[in-house]
């Protein structure tokens, strides 16, 4: 029998449920380090892992090597339309066909993808991200890809005898199915969050190929039904406007949909209890229809936290929105700079596993939920 030795660190109770409330025969340990030469000074605590242990873990070295940790951020891209154009077509920076860059040429959009990967990035479900499940190579960061509004995100140019979708190749699923062919290992997927228009392909064509979508890899999710700005609602109006489209994405694709909601013009910001009518963002009932919503995303600006942390909030997440602007303002470059020196998510490999450098977590309060993974940390 194959076991593996780390040394446990024995954890305070009152630490224990201040970081922990919930969670149930978790463990902290910590890798013993590699190097010959280091002096343990203090009494350790074998534990082993029998050979089915479903736990993958590497030693300090190699942790060290990757530059494992999983407190960092995560990028969220925030894409909207994708148009047939070659940056040159446009007036404005690289690749941006709006002034305040919302929308991106297919030469840009289709760059963009390439970049992320040679990067070291690869993409994961939103919904996965959410429910604390990074399932992301080892020594690799996760990278999620969301699109708002389903206009030319989604462009169909026929249908194929066997029923598939023939899609425009600019539009950026057409883009997005290119990559996933050449990258095999990229993990191509991407949220679309769609409004009571779909992607307007027209509605039969549409309830076909959010079918398909679901079924080849990518969510859809909920955009509001108007594309209103929920700050500047009553209860009511939130109610309709969050519920009204959860009751359409559930009847085209029951329990398919994902139930993450992005948020109009990314408002409200913040969902304190001084604004109770918020709460209906997140549950309520609509012509006898209920839903819930587990996370809701705002419009942009940067990365967001690591599911793990304790600022990490799911009711407004922060995105990355997917424009040039010259390495400022929180453009593509300047996220992506700050995220790579240091500041990026590390995975190690195991998505039931939370793995990083003790000092990242030496004053003990970092860690906000372990979704009932093992934590591990090294030196």
């Amino acid at each position: 029998m194959n076991i593996r030795k780390f040394t446990s660190i024995i954890l305070a109770a009152s630490m224990t449920a201040a970081l922990f409330a919930g969670c149930k025969d978790e463990e902290v340990t910590t890798v013993p380090t590699t190097d010959p030469s280091a002096v343990q000074t203090t009494e350790t605590t074998v534990e082993t892992v029998p050979e089915t242990s479903a736990i993958t873990t590497h030693t300090a070295e190699e942790y060290r090597t990757a530059g494992v940790n999983e407190l960092n951020s995560v990028p969220i891209l925030m894409y909207h339309r994708v148009y047939d154009m070659k940056n040159a077509d446009t007036e404005y920076t690289g690749g941006n066909v709006d002034k305040d860059g919302y929308n991106r040429t297919s030469e840009a959009f289709e760059a963009d993808l390439r970049s992320y990967y040679e990067m070291g990035y690869r993409m994961m479900r939103l919904t996965d991200y959410v429910d604390g499940y990074i399932d992301v190579p080892f020594g690799y960061s996760p990278l999620i890809l969301t699109f708002d509004d389903g206009i030319r995100d989604v462009v169909l140019q026929g249908w194929n005898d066997d029923g598939t979708p023939v899609f425009d190749p600019s539009c950026a699923i057409g883009i997005l199915e290119k990559i996933k062919a050449e990258y095999p290992d990229y993990n191509v997927t991407a949220t679309f969050f769609v409004n009571s228009q779909l992607f307007e392909n027209g509605e039969e064509n549409d309830r076909k190929i959010m079918k398909w979508m679901v079924d080849n890899g990518y969510d859809i999710g909920n955009h509001t039904r108007d594309h209103v700005i929920l700050g500047d609602c009553d209860a009511d109006e939130i109610t309709k406007q969050v519920g009204a489209m959860y009751k359409k994405l559930d009847e085209i694709i029951p329990g398919q949909y994902v139930n993450i909601i992005a948020l109009p013009f990314g408002s409200p910001e913040k969902m304190g209890p001084d604004k109770p009518q918020y709460d209906r963002i997140f549950s309520g009932t609509y012509e006898g229809f209920e839903y819930t919503s587990k996370a809701a995303l705002l419009c942009a600006w940067t990365r967001c936290y690591s599911p793990f942390v304790r600022e990490y909030d799911n009711t407004c997440l922060r995105r990355i929105r997917g424009y040039d602007n010259g390495g400022k303002d929180w453009d593509i470059e300047m996220n992506f700079a700050q995220l790579n020196d240091g500041r990026r998510y590390i995975s190690d490999g195991d998505p039931n596993t939370i793995v990083f450098p003790s000092s990242d977590n030496s004053s003990g309060d970092w860690l906000k939920t372990t979704y009932g993974h093992q934590v591990i940390t090294y030196d």
